[in-house]
């Protein structure tokens, strides 16, 4: 059973959530049968659901976390409430894409659905490398702020330039697809997302080893030009602290395709409910 495109535009979003309520009643009540196809279109729209959930935290919580933290940088304070809520949206943002990937698995039949350990480890892979990446970006805007823009425009542009070229297929029309790019051009800002079916290995790795290079160049630069108010210590304790960031980020995502996905020993639900042992292998 193939997968129905993804809307691109999330105006309908609580008419979106009244027709799942809608087909979770029917997938409910007719668990077998000819009716049984209530369950794939409320798997459909569950992931529909998901992904504007997911376009709309990285619009809006994201670009708020590196603000946040750039005023608590340039303050030089950081205030329990402040903290709290920091927290509080970079964990948001790695669970709507741990979440987003299970609902996905979860309304393919050619897949097996992912099991909790490897949601927890995708959702900390993305946990700690979006938190290094605001991090280095709050420490630069703290900085330079007009390049600091510059640098994000340049970045975005060139990542939907990246995908616009992978010929993605979520959409119905050429235009809205690439809107769609565009938006997730966003995401890229900030963490991978893979977009399109296949081997992801490359562009993984060159996604990363670009991003290393920007999170290094940015740290340093705060690091030689930061105000006096920053004393030497501190600041090799942030570096230190983005550093360990991102390399707990890698070894999660190691962790996550090494033992939960190439070749690995997971637990997987059947059709049936079951939770069965199985060895599979997935195109990273």
């Amino acid at each position: 059973m193939s997968q129905e495109p993804y809307y691109c535009l999330p105006g309908d979003m609580y008419l979106k959530y009244i027709h799942a309520l809608y087909l979770g009643a029917q997938s409910r009540w007719h668990r077998s049968g000819p009716l049984h196809h209530f369950h794939w279109r409320l798997m459909f729209e569950s992931a529909d659901i998901t992904m504007l959930r997911l376009l709309e935290a990285f619009l809006k919580s994201a670009p708020q976390l590196v603000l946040q933290l750039s005023i608590m940088i340039h303050g030089n304070i950081v205030h329990p409430l402040q903290g709290l809520s920091a927290s509080a949206s970079l964990v948001s943002l790695a669970w709507m894409i741990a979440s987003y990937q299970k609902v996905l698995r979860d309304s393919r039949d050619d897949k097996l659905s992912m099991s909790y350990k490897a949601v927890i480890t995708q959702m900390l892979w993305h946990f700690f490398t979006i938190g290094a990446r605001t991090v280095a970006f709050a420490l630069f805007a703290s900085v330079f702020q007009l390049y600091f823009g510059i640098f994000i425009v340049s970045h975005w542009c060139v990542m939907t330039f990246w995908i616009i070229q992978g010929e993605t297929d979520f959409c119905m029309s050429k235009w809205e697809e690439i809107i769609y790019n565009m938006v997730v051009g966003i995401i890229y800002i900030f963490c991978w997302f893979n977009v399109k079916e296949g081997q992801s290995r490359f562009r993984m790795t060159v996604y990363y080893s670009v991003t290393l290079a920007e999170n290094v160049a940015l740290t340093a630069a705060w690091y030689t030009y930061r105000g006096q108010q920053t004393s030497d210590s501190s600041a090799l304790v942030v570096v230190c602290l983005v550093a360990c960031s991102f390399a707990l980020g890698t070894f999660f995502m190691l962790v996550y395709y090494a033992g939960c996905t190439l070749m690995g020993q997971c637990w997987a639900r059947s059709g049936e409910g079951v939770w069965t042992r199985v060895w599979w292998v997935r195109e990273a």
